[in-house]
This record gives structure tokens, sequence and C-alpha cells, in this order.
């Protein structure tokens, strides 16, 4: 058996450590809920988004309120390869601890590097009940997916969107801007066009060529280590002229046979590729929206990096509008946009519990029915009642217009 140098990874079986991450994002007290129930928690999302810090937090507060700190044991694949089996023998024999007879919080980081991890943990879940397991991963299609076809009933997931607004206020000590809004407008606006370039809870007090060089590293380790990794990969660098395209052009429309003859792949490799970044979370794709919906992923795609700050890092110039249409899509799952054959558009189609709502994104206080043309059009080619437009306003507002009603909503608390 290989010894590993776990204390490495549990600073807190030191007596009175405790992780220096005071400040909680909303997920906190979500994750809480299901800290005592059986099922296995899941937190996926992009790199650097903070989960690993919601595990540490996680660990504080089970130190304070639960267990002793040799009952809570953390690892993270994202260093080492070992297996799963020869990893909970020497947590066992360093820690002195029996899962078989004592409860024990097992976290596991980065867990897609662990090979055919599902069925691994899945025999430790059935089998071991006083074992609490916490996984994580970057990676979509080697953690979604599988956790779904192999831990079906076994497991609760959570998705970890970068920063909202609200949330980056409060991590730059300045949440008391929204107690008075409208007092405050000249500084939201200004907080809320730097937050667009620093989502991420690392880089909201960074400076603007720190930041740039920061984003441009995640996104480099995704391209370059991360997805290599996983998928067959012949160059990585086309991966990386992607994400330019992409971060450059928000929202942008792909032709696949026109663009995969630019840069001299086959459509298959295009495809391929576009895949593997919508699986790292880099990428989101959303679809031409049709009330048949497999109509609909026939139809034209656009694509949007994962952040407004990823596109604003690959870009030398980037309008304000077209970051605040990428943060919304940051957010929000939104599946769907609409254009129709006279190049109409909407820029996000939300579909739930069999209600259709077109939402517009304008980074801007006056509008005119000019503006409120499209959403028009789509609700009288679809017979929905309400739209949304987000704007720059800082206080709610509605107004209906041909039977459409339009509920005006700031960005600001998307």
């Amino acid at each position: 058996m290989k010894n590993l140098n776990l204390l490495k990874y549990n600073r807190h079986w030191e007596k009175g450590f405790k992780y220096a991450f005071l400040k909680k994002r909303d997920f906190f007290n979500d994750l809480l809920e299901y800290i005592d129930k059986k099922q296995i928690i899941e937190l996926v999302g992009l790199r650097r988004t903070g989960k690993t810090t919601l595990f540490f937090q996680i660990i504080n507060y089970l130190l304070k309120n639960r267990t002793d700190a040799f009952s809570i044991w953390y690892f993270t694949f994202d260093e080492e390869k070992v297996d799963l089996e020869e990893l909970l023998q020497n947590f066992e024999k360093q820690t002195q601890v029996d899962f078989r007879k004592k409860k024990v919080f097992l976290f596991l980081d980065e867990i897609q590097k662990l090979k055919n991890f599902q069925s691994k943990i899945k025999i430790y879940y059935d089998l071991y009940p006083n074992l609490k397991i916490f996984i994580s991963g970057s990676t979509s299609l080697f953690v979604k997916k599988k956790t779904q076809e192999s831990l079906a009933g076994r497991i609760k997931s959570f998705f970890l969107p970068p920063l909202n607004f609200k949330e980056y206020l409060y991590f730059k000590n300045k949440s008391d801007l929204l107690k008075k809004p409208l007092v405050f407008r000249a500084e939201i606006e200004k907080e809320f066009e730097i937050f667009l370039q620093s989502q991420f809870v690392e880089s909201v007090d960074m400076g603007t060529k720190e930041r740039k060089e920061y984003f441009i590293s995640i996104i480099k380790k995704i391209v370059f280590e991360d997805i290599p990794q996983i998928f067959p990969i012949d160059n990585p660098e086309i991966l990386w002229r992607l994400v330019k395209i992409i971060g450059q052009n928000p929202g942008i429309f792909i032709n696949y046979r026109d663009l995969s003859r630019e840069i001299g792949i086959s459509n298959k490799t295009l495809s391929n590729y576009l895949f593997y970044l919508e699986e790292s979370f880099l990428v989101k794709k959303i679809y031409n929206f049709s009330r048949n919906l497999l109509t609909s992923e026939k139809k034209l795609k656009r694509f949007y990096l994962a952040s407004p700050s990823f596109s604003w890092a690959v870009s030398d110039f980037m309008e304000i509008g077209r970051l605040a249409e990428n943060f919304v899509i940051s957010i929000k799952d939104y599946k769907f946009f609409w254009r129709d054959a006279y190049k109409h558009e909407v820029d996000f189609v939300n579909v739930r519990n069999n209600n259709i709502i077109p939402i517009e994104v304008k980074y801007r206080n006056q509008f005119s029915e000019k503006d409120f043309k499209n959403l028009i059009l789509f609700s009288n080619k679809f017979k929905n009642k309400k739209a949304i437009l987000f704007n720059k306003k800082l206080e709610s507002a509605n107004v209906k217009i041909k039977n459409l009603e339009i509920n005006q909503l700031p960005l600001y608390f998307t």
C-alpha cells in the first residue's frame, strides 16, 4: 500500500486549526440542508468558482458543531492519482478511525480524475452507511452524467455558478450599497461594470491587468491541461482559438461548415471540440426555440463563454451591453434563444413548467415601444402573455403593450 501524506490535505487535524474562509457564498446553506441525509452531495462547476472553499467551510462547521477532526477526511485527485480503496485504507491507518463503526465525513475533490469513480463510490455508499460522502468535479460529462446513470437516487447534485452581483458586493465589503440603491446609483453602476470583469471571488480586489491574467490562466488550465487529460485532443491550440472566437463574440452563431473550413479541421472535429468545451463548463450553448424541442436541437445554435469575465479577458475591447448579456447566461440556466427567418431575435427564452417567457437584455435606462418589438413578435407567434426585460434601471416596473405584460427588472439583482 502506498503511503500518502494525508496531513498535507487535512490541516484541520492540527490542534486548533480552522480554514480561513469566513465569508460564505449563498450555496453554503443549501449544502447544509443535506448534511444529515444519507445522500451523496455532489458539487460541480467551473474551476475557481469556490467548490473546494465550500468544502472547507463545511469542514469548519463540522468541527464546531458535529464531530472530531479525525473523522473528517479530505482528498483532492487534482494532485495525486490513487485508488479509492487504497485512499480509505490510508485514512483509516493514519487517523485510527474505522468508518465501519463510526460516522466519517469524506470529501473527494475533482472526482472526475478518479477512474470509474461512480461504481467505486456506489459500493461504499451502499455497504457503509457511516460514510457521508461529498464529491466535487469540474467536468460535466464525467461527473453529472455518470452520477445520474450509476448513482441515481443516491445523490443530490448542485451546480455552483460564478458570483452574482449581490455576492460580489458582499465579498468586496460593499453590501450596504444595496440597502439604499437610489442614493448610491452611480457607485452601483460603477461596481457592476467592474463586476462583469471580475465574477470570481479571488478576482474582486485585483487590478485590471492582474484580473485579465488571472482569467486567462484559468482558461488555459482548462484548455491545455484539464480537457486533454480526459478527451482525445490532438491540438489544444484549436480549443484555445475557439475560446477566443466565442469570447470575442458573445452569443455567436456558429456555422460548423464555415468555421471548420476557416480553422482547417473537419466538421466532426469541430463538433467534438465544442462539445469538450461545454463539458468542461467553459462554454454554454443554447438552441433556437421551437415548440418541438427536437427541432430546436437541429436549428441554429448560439455560444457564450461561461462568464463575461472570460469574454472580457480574451478581448481587446468589449461593449458593456454584450458583457451584460453574457452575465445573464452565466447565472441562469436558459437553454434557448429565438430567431425567425427574418432575423428578428430574442436573447433568451425560459421554458419552465410549460410556461414560455421571452427575455431581452438591454443595458440602458430609456426605452421606446420599438425596443419591445421582438418580444411582441415572439409572443404573437407563441401566444404567451408575459416577457422580461433586464435593464440598467434600479427599480422594477411593468409595462403592458398589445396584451403583453413586460416585466422590467434591474440586471443587478438577476
